[in-house]
């Protein structure tokens, strides 16, 4: 039985021995040409929106948002320019990322240069939509207002 058992794992030891991993193995680098603060750079055109909290009446402007890349990789300025019924100008800066087929950015700290923190998203045909909560005080009352932006790449 030894006779056999020997050459039989003699054979298959050989065999493993042969056994070679894929030439075309991801190296784990970008698929990305570039990185998404400059990618997503631009400027967007639309429509500035907002409502107080608690109400159904929406106001509507024309706006625009504005990217740029800064110094920092991942990171961009983001200025929010409306005038009119709904008017917010503001810039700060915000973590930019690729996801999906588009990009998302954000700001999740109200210390920031437009005292909100806000998000957004650019899908892959270059729609953005971003949305942010701003409280104004009038008088003794604070009011909530819920502010959203839509538009296209320029």
């Amino acid at each position: 039985m030894k006779k056999i058992l020997y050459p039989l794992f003699m054979a298959l030891a050989l065999g493993f021995s042969f056994a070679a991993c894929d030439d075309d193995d991801d190296d784990g680098g970008s698929i990305h040409a570039t990185t998404p603060e400059i990618a997503a750079a631009g400027v967007y055109s639309g429509t500035m929106s907002y409502v107080q909290d608690g109400k159904t009446d929406t106001l509507y402007a024309a706006g625009t948002v504005t990217i740029v890349p800064t110094d920092s990789a991942y990171c961009a300025d983001i200025t929010y320019d409306c005038s009119g019924d709904v008017t917010y100008n503001g810039t700060s800066v915000a973590n930019i990322s690729y996801e999906n087929d588009g990009f998302m950015f954000y700001n999740t700290s109200t210390n920031n240069g437009m005292g909100v923190a806000f998000t957004g998203r650019i899908d892959g045909a270059g729609n953005i939509e971003s949305s942010f909560d701003r409280s104004v005080r009038s008088g003794r009352n604070s009011y909530i207002y819920h502010y959203t932006f839509n538009g296209r790449k320029q």
